[in-house]
């Protein structure tokens, strides 16, 4: 575990020689009705958060950068985040926009960085082939969105070329928003199944929904 180191050896190849690709995990939504931080309850045995970045160190990417807000204190010091750099945003509540631009503003103090997969702590059960369907969709693209069903959702594949537009970004825009606000620069690709259900209250645990 590093945190806001901003470098890193390669940790594994992504799907095109000499592209680095980076997966960023977002952990800024506290969610509702938990007692404790809702990325540390257990999930499949661990913590929810671990679960998230575990199945990103399984992904065709150089590094892992996990972005922390909430209870960023009670996660370091309760969980295992294996190799991943840690990134403390302390303007979390403003919403996403805040979490990209310090995790993209580290990402480019470091090695170049081609493309970013932005995923959310909160949803794990993303598996490796969603991942290599977006990044063998890449081709080029500013950015490349899954859509599950006819639902756009998690995670998105950002391009070099998109990054400033991200870096501008403010208060509760969404990024889904701002992409499609530059729709001849996303390619979307269709999935014949539902997104992993994100887990915002303590009934998605109960439930069984979380996948993992």
């Amino acid at each position: 575990m590093r945190i806001s180191t901003g470098t890193s050896s390669a940790r594994r190849s992504s799907t095109v020689p000499d592209m680095r690709t980076v997966a960023l995990v977002i952990a800024n939504d506290p969610g509702s009705g938990f007692e404790l931080s809702k990325y540390v309850e257990p999930l499949r045995g661990r913590p929810m958060i671990e679960q998230a970045v575990s199945e990103a160190e399984s992904w065709p990417v150089d590094e892992v950068v996990v972005v922390l807000g909430p209870d960023a204190d009670e996660i370091i010091a309760s969980t295992n985040l294996g190799a991943a750099t840690l990134i403390i945003d302390p303007e979390w509540a403003e919403g996403i926009a805040a979490s990209l631009r310090v995790a993209i503003d580290l990402i480019l103090r470091g090695p170049t960085t081609d493309r970013i997969v932005v995923a959310l702590a909160d949803q794990p059960g993303v598996d490796d082939a969603t991942i290599e369907a977006l990044l063998d969709r890449w081709a080029g693209k500013g950015a490349v969105v899954p859509k599950y069903r006819y639902r756009l959702g998690w995670p998105v594949v950002l391009s070099s070329d998109l990054y400033d537009l991200v870096l501008a970004m403010e208060g509760a825009a969404d990024l889904h928003d701002v992409l499609q606000s530059h729709v001849e620069e996303v390619e979307e690709v269709m999935f014949d199944h539902l997104e992993p259900t994100r887990v915002l209250t303590p009934s998605d645990l109960r439930s069984g929904r979380a996948s993992g």
